[in-house]
């Protein structure tokens, strides 16, 4: 039955977006259907779909997720998000200096599937028009987050960036000096290089964005990892550093990558991180805040590992919500 499934992936593929209207009409920087993972299409085949349950597109939290949901120590399923954690514990194989090969570190890559879009979200600290700080844990926790991750540290840039959350523009002030990631209505990834003023407003191919990023670089566009990468003095492009990515592989189906670093072992460079993204079926992947910064929450917990004992205070996050009350006729 496999073998049938795959020799009819491309027209399934097809079908699928065109029936269900998946991805809109798609430009530059944006996930096509060509571009999607052959083996994506086949889990989304065979996988039991998600309910489609929106939640307001605000800043109010999720459902409170259910304690009967979580299967093992590394998995929640409910009716509406699945998320499903696991570790690499050595990227040997990605480390182009042989001298460093030995103290390669790991790699938690969280894959995660939800029935709408409104279940991706964003929250800060006390808002996005201040410079404030709080620990994902603390932020996590007031917004019910399934899972949640540091962001792009929204408001350290005060005359520069841009600031889209939750369908609320509260900066454009692009000049070209980074890249961005907008999220649209649909849940598509469409990543921009180095946008300048007016190049990006609140719609993108006619769609609404919902969430824009504003960190970089573009890992992966569209399925291939750029020749050259936007870099700024914080990136650390040739150290193996900690790394966090978010990818989008398929139709409401996302992945987190978090590269870890310890005393003992080391991250990765920039251009092995985007490799590593591309080979975990990223479609599309833009790097978000790194370093001490970088924070996987699941659980009540930080389960990712950097050189500082304490968690970094950051002014926002990324958050993966259920939208599911727990009603069995919901």
């Amino acid at each position: 039955m496999k073998v049938c499934i795959r020799r009819i992936l491309p027209f399934l593929a097809a079908l699928l977006l065109a029936a269900c209207s998946v991805l809109p009409a798609l430009g530059e920087g944006s996930v096509t259907p060509d571009s999607l993972n052959p083996e994506d299409v086949e889990d989304v085949i065979l996988e039991k779909p998600l309910l489609s349950i929106p939640l307001p597109i605000d800043f109010t939290g999720g459902a409170v997720p259910n304690e009967q949901c979580y299967p093992d120590e590394y998995t929640y399923e409910d009716p509406t998000i699945s998320v499903k954690i696991t570790f690499r514990d050595s990227l040997a194989d990605y480390v182009p200096d042989n001298r460093k090969k030995a103290k390669a570190g790991g790699a938690w890559i969280v894959d995660i599937r939800i029935g709408d879009i409104s279940q991706l979200r964003t929250a800060a600290a006390v808002s996005f028009q201040e410079d404030s700080s709080a620990t994902v844990q603390e932020m996590a926790e007031r917004v019910n987050a399934v899972i949640a991750f540091n962001g792009d540290f929204a408001t350290r840039l005060k005359n520069e960036g841009i600031i889209i959350r939750q369908g609320v523009t509260f900066k454009n002030k692009l000049k070209g000096k980074r890249d961005a990631l907008l999220i649209d209505e649909d849940g598509n990834f469409h990543v921009f290089t180095r946008p300048k003023k007016d190049e990006i407003s609140d719609t993108v191919d006619g769609k609404k964005i919902i969430n824009a990023f504003y960190f970089g670089p573009v890992l992966v566009d569209n399925g291939v990892i750029p020749d050259k990468f936007t870099t700024f003095q914080y990136l650390h492009e040739n150290d193996y550093y900690a790394r966090l990515a978010i990818c989008q592989v398929g139709p409401l189906h996302y992945k987190m990558i978090v590269t870890t670093m310890q005393d003992v072992t080391l991250g990765l460079p920039l251009k092995a991180f985007a490799q590593l993204c591309k080979d975990e079926g990223a479609v599309c992947a833009f790097n978000l805040d790194g370093g001490y910064s970088a924070t996987l929450f699941f659980r009540g917990e930080q389960i990712n590992s950097t050189k500082k004992a304490e968690p970094r205070k950051v002014p926002d996050i990324v958050y993966f919500a259920s939208s599911w009350n727990g009603e069995e006729g919901q």
